[in-house]
């Protein structure tokens, strides 16, 4: 029974990495997986799956109370949503309710749904609690919702990088944490009816509540969180096996394991978007030797009216400032005022000219304060693939 067990085990592993493998190559060829292919691709691998090791039954029990709780956590969120509209104000929304907007947008996320999630299942019921196969399985169903972003992504600056880590990755990774628990205790019908109405809403509703895009960010982030706590709370009371949920669901264990690993990285990652005073830029090139090298990260203070700092700005200092869609730090070499108007001067520190244009107070973004060497260096790679 053992040796068949790990032959199952490397069967799953085998069959995820030719998923993943898939998957990278959608990256680079994103056309691969595009609307309808995404689906069809899920309902082959989930079929594949069924000839070689077939499918197992999940608890009916566990399903009904946790598809209720499922059902609740998300009309509760969509009512708090679209009254917070009342703080962020609504925006219309595009109009999904026609025959082009069924069949590009809304069937194929219904198909996708639904295929990824029995897929999900059939891996998860094969696994028999094996927690590095679990693990790999979460990975897996997280690159199946980030390959299409990064496909189409061009990372070319450190706040890019930074921005689809916060919008696109962290909500991926807690939302898929919480459908591999749901899966194992439940099947994958609770998830479904989670996911459809948590995505269809925006596709249906004439409009829709508009926050800022890194508060939203936040809001998918720990909504999954909290109700993967509320679900285990539920399942907990009513388990065949409780003593197996208090020792490896753990509410504290899944506290440090999950909520303050993601809680930090959110801080960092919406500390580098530019929404807060502070943030940070990934530095692409060695202009600013011997200053700061290639590859460094500086952290710059926000200059702008709403901070009403102009005043900060000095001869010497150096700046972070816009020019034709490009970041550039350099060192303002001098201030000039004319006709009530106000021109900087840069110039890179290992360049033997000053820059060949002027730059405005609208162009600037703040003043470096922090210089951080080599942590950069992910950022300017990706940029460059």
């Amino acid at each position: 029974m053992k040796r068949h067990k790990i032959k199952s085990y490397k069967t799953i592993f085998l069959f995820e990495t030719f998923i993943l493998l898939m998957l990278i190559l959608n990256c680079f060829y994103s056309d691969l997986l595009r609307v309808y292919k995404l689906p069809i691709f899920l309902l082959i691998m989930d079929f594949v799956f069924f000839l070689i090791l077939g499918f197992e039954k999940d608890n009916k029990r566990l399903k009904k109370l946790i598809s209720f709780e499922l059902f609740m956590c998300s009309v509760i969120f969509l009512i708090l949503y679209y009254l917070s509209g009342i703080l962020f104000g609504f925006v219309e929304n595009n109009n999904y309710l026609t025959l082009y907007g069924f069949t590009m947008f809304i069937i194929p996320l219904i198909l996708t749904i639904v295929f990824k999630e029995h897929l999900r299942n059939s891996l998860l019921t094969k696994c028999d609690n094996n927690i590095y196969l679990i693990i790999y399985t979460v990975l897996i169903f997280i690159m199946i919702d980030i390959s299409s972003t990064l496909s189409i992504l061009n990372f070319t600056s450190f706040h890019d990088v930074f921005i689809f880590i916060a919008l696109t990755l962290l909500p991926s990774i807690t939302i898929n944490i919480l459908a591999t628990y749901i899966n194992i205790k439940a099947g994958f019908k609770p998830m479904i009816i989670y996911l459809l109405i948590l995505t269809l809403y925006e596709y249906v509703m004439p409009f829709v509540p508009d926050p800022n895009e890194y508060l939203k960010s936040i809001i998918y982030v720990l909504l999954p969180v909290i109700v993967l706590f509320r679900v285990i709370k539920v399942s907990s009371k009513y388990s065949d096996d409780e003593e197996y949920l208090s020792r490896n669901y753990n509410k504290k264990s899944i506290f440090i394991l999950l909520v303050i690993p993601i809680l930090i990285t959110s801080f960092l990652v919406y500390f580098v978007s530019g929404y807060f005073k502070y943030y940070a830029i990934a530095i692409a090139s060695g202009s600013m030797r011997p200053e700061f090298d290639r590859g460094s990260v500086v952290v710059i203070e926000r200059i702008d009216k709403k901070y009403d700092n102009y005043d900060e700005i000095k001869k010497g200092e150096i700046i972070a400032f816009r020019i034709e869609d490009k970041v550039v730090v350099h060192r303002l070499v001098n201030i000039v005022n004319a006709d009530d108007e106000v021109f900087y001067y840069t110039k890179g520190d290992a360049n033997k000219k000053q820059d060949n244009y002027t730059v405005e107070k609208s162009d600037i973004i703040g003043i470096v304060k922090i210089k951080v060497p080599y942590i950069g260096y992910p950022t300017v790679w990706l940029s460059e693939l």
